[in-house]
């Protein structure tokens, strides 16, 4: 009984997690964000930008397989601008953000995947330790570029950046696809 309350609670918020949803973007290579995606209330706080971002994980199970997903999703209504206060530098320092969240879902799929699993439960419990892992890890990298970078502030090394966060990116070109099926070992 519990599980089947757990799959159509998965069902539920699977259905409601839509990549069209106005209120979401979903990470893809080759599209940038612009300053129209950026429409939440600004903080009072002295910041030209936040991006509010999250890594999206979920389980499926399918006859003797497990179906993952793994997404970096940008929330439009979260992330705020000073429009004042923003210019092109900004924005790409912004992007960077979203961008290090699909390097640590690409992290993530990589671990998913190199691992052996017995049942879906095993499957669920391994891959919630490793979302916990993964997600303290990016948020230490995103707090280490922001303060190298001195939020933009610092052109030299947001250039350094922009090419560590892409060269990273790309090294795990093998790991972009955002579902993947996962099978149990015997």
């Amino acid at each position: 009984m519990k599980n089947i309350f757990y799959l159509i609670l998965c069902f539920v918020f699977l259905s409601s997690f839509n990549q069209d949803r106005k209120d979401i973007i979903v990470w893809q290579e080759g599209k940038l964000l612009t300053w129209d995606d950026f429409k939440g209330k600004p903080a009072k706080r002295f910041s030209a930008a936040s991006t509010h971002y999250d890594t999206f994980k979920t389980t499926e199970e399918k006859g003797n397989k497990t179906e993952v997903v793994v997404r970096a999703i940008f929330y439009t209504n979260k992330s705020w601008k000073k429009v004042s206060w923003i210019n092109d530098e900004v924005l790409e320092h912004e992007q960077k953000h979203f961008d290090i969240v699909e390097l640590f879902a690409r992290k993530l799929r990589k671990e998913i995947q190199a691992r052996k699993y017995l049942n879906y439960e095993n499957v669920k419990a391994i891959t919630d330790t490793l979302y916990d892992k993964m997600d303290k890890e990016m948020d230490l990298f995103q707090d280490k570029y922001d303060d190298e970078t001195d939020a933009s502030m610092d052109g030299d090394q947001q250039r350094k950046w922009n090419k560590k966060i892409m060269d990273e990116i790309q090294s795990l070109s093998a790991y972009k696809n955002t579902t993947f099926m996962v099978p149990y070992s015997k």
